[in-house]
């Protein structure tokens, strides 16, 4: 079952572009309903990948009490620590609460207990120390470090059969958030470009973009979210363009490509709330290079305050070669500056480099420039143009001459549509859409290389038209394919292990000892009056004594104010009286 272009209208002037680019097609898969070609894909998939396969394991989603807020409680209070694991921590998850660089109590859970187990976890801490006594006042943080046997081999740990949250109609872009400062580390984002068939039971036929756990489950504060931004511009049979490319910042947004106008970045917080909506990138930052621009991308550089955004023009209107690899800085409000058109980071139209036109760009931690070349014909033996490439980091003039580049020639790399750089700067991950064949695409592939020389690391052939990749913070690899509407995940081999902290912390109060101050005695009444100073919104139990041993409450005293007056009745014995804090 194919799905066509039923309007053309709003995009003739787009469509000769469009067709090189291989963005305009029918954008046939492609769907749920491709009996055979999914029966085959699956089976090989079965092949491929043995059913229990192990990622590099993290623990994210980290609540505190179900919030993500800072909590304050009483000593001696139970908190409920949750958390999810993206796979199964086969050799175990340690719990430390700390006091400062102090651990004052340890919780050890063996696979295969609760605790250890894919998606949600739950701990309960009683306020307690290692030698079970109450801990003293103060803030307490949580971390959590789970560890993993891995695998052999670089494998595919997402479902295959989940066709719910695993499921997007046009998957065009992912990303992961990196953030080790962010309540939302290990939060997944999928672009999705078109509706689907069934959007009241599927939030992946939604338009918009997706949220989810790094376990493969939807945000608790919603699975998707259009951002209260248009991105169909009014034209429900036209698909395919936006949301495109998405990225986590430094600063704790995702930043969005709206490729339909030609790659305008908009940028949301990490709920995409409508309210967050920020124009990053726009018209009037376009360069003016005679030519139409399309910026594929972004990728995002820099620390909060001091940020660079990057984006390659895939324009190749008439021999256009557009404006290569472009740089902007951003201003501090998290957008660029009116009229700012950046600069040229990478020249194209170089026989040292771009011969053709970029697609997607991504950066090292030495910020070394990777691009690809989205090269959609079956080129044959001796084909010039190159794939894959990687450039000198930046430093004020236009680079010309790759460092290295791969894939002249070789039809494995046709369609290079996106490019992600692992946390280490290890790996390049890149998908393939494969090379064009009318409207469609076939041989594509998600392929690993090393970053320092573009050796080829693994190929994964789980599709034929993948779009973009993306990386976590301990090494996983993201991808989606456009063919069968799906995004997956991939895992490094070896034993593994990460340590998460939680953004929110537990503040231990310990009440004030009551004081007692101002005694009388109403002689008249045989009431025995004083001031009670303590907690605000607080109990205390009055109680009395003839003997300083034996003690008896004799009433209760609620007040909103941390200074009340106490009176009791009192008999004609001497009596002692003092207070403690009550339930």
């Amino acid at each position: 079952m194919k799905k066509i272009v039923t309007s053309l209208t709003p995009i003739l002037p787009l469509i000769n572009a469009s067709l090189q680019r291989g963005v305009f097609r029918s954008e046939g898969r492609r769907n749920r309903f491709n009996g055979l070609r999914h029966v085959f894909t699956l089976l090989m998939l079965l092949a491929l990948f043995p059913a229990r396969s192990h990622a590099n394991v993290y623990a994210t989603n980290i609540r505190l009490n179900g919030g993500l807020t800072n909590i304050v409680v009483p000593g001696g209070t139970n908190v409920a620590i949750t958390y999810s694991l993206n796979e199964p921590a086969t050799l175990g998850v340690t719990i430390n609460i700390n006091s400062a660089a102090t651990t004052v109590r340890t919780f050890n859970f063996a696979s295969p207990a609760a605790g250890t187990l894919q998606g949600s976890n739950y701990v309960v801490w009683d306020g307690r120390d290692n030698a079970n006594n109450l801990v003293a006042g103060g803030v307490y943080s949580v971390s959590i470090t789970a560890v993993s046997s891995g695998y052999t081999n670089w494998t595919q740990t997402s479902s295959e059969t989940n066709n719910l949250e695993y499921h997007v109609w046009e998957p065009r872009g992912i990303a992961v958030n990196r953030n080790t400062n962010s309540p939302y580390y290990g939060r997944v984002f999928v672009a999705n470009a078109n509706e689907g068939l069934d959007t009241l039971n599927h939030l992946g036929d939604r338009l918009g973009i997706l949220k989810l756990n790094a376990d493969g489950t939807y945000a608790a504060d919603g699975g998707s979210s259009d951002g209260g931004y248009d991105w169909s511009r009014g034209q429900p049979a036209f698909d395919g363009f936006s949301p495109w490319k998405l990225e986590v910042g430094p600063d704790d947004r995702l930043y969005a490509n709206d490729f339909y106008d030609q790659g305008l970045i908009l940028s949301f917080d990490q709920l995409v709330s409508s309210n967050s909506l920020r124009a990053v990138l726009r018209t009037d930052n376009y360069p003016n290079t005679g030519t139409l621009v399309i910026f594929d991308g972004p990728f995002i550089s820099g620390s909060p305050g001091n940020m660079q955004i990057w984006m390659a023009d895939s324009n190749d209107n008439a021999g256009g070669n557009g404006a290569g690899i472009r740089r902007w800085s951003l201003t501090p409000a998290g957008i660029i500056a009116t009229n700012d058109i950046g600069l040229t980071a990478v020249l194209s139209a170089m026989s040292g480099g771009l011969d053709q036109v970029p697609h997607d760009v991504a950066l090292d931690n030495s910020n070394h420039i990777y691009t690809v070349q989205d090269i959609q014909d079956q080129s044959g033996p001796g084909s010039l143009p190159w794939r894959v490439l990687r450039f000198p980091a930046y430093t004020n003039f236009a680079e010309t001459n790759a460092e290295w580049r791969v894939g002249s020639g070789d039809d494995s790399m046709a369609g290079a549509a996106g490019i992600a750089v692992d946390p280490t700067s290890t790996y390049l991950g890149v998908a393939f859409k494969g090379y064009r064949v009318g409207f469609n695409y076939e041989n594509g592939s998600v392929s690993v290389f090393y970053a320092t020389n573009g050796a080829s690391v693994m190929t994964f052939q789980a599709g034929d038209d993948h779009y973009d990749v993306a990386w976590d913070n301990v090494g996983n690899l993201y991808a989606v394919d456009g063919f069968a509407g799906r995004w997956r995940t991939y895992s490094p081999p070896g034993t593994n292990q990460a340590t998460t902290v939680a953004i929110p912390t537990v503040q231990i109060s310990v009440p004030t000892p009551p004081v007692l101050s101002k005694p009388s005695y109403n002689s008249a009444l045989s009431q025995f009056q004083f001031t009670l100073t303590g907690e605000a919104n607080a109990t205390y139990v009055i109680l009395s004594s003839t003997n300083l041993a034996n003690w008896l409450p004799v009433g209760t005293s609620t007040s909103a104010l941390a200074v009340r007056q106490i009176t009791n009745n009192v008999s004609g014995n001497r009596t002692f009286f003092r207070a403690r804090l009550g339930p």
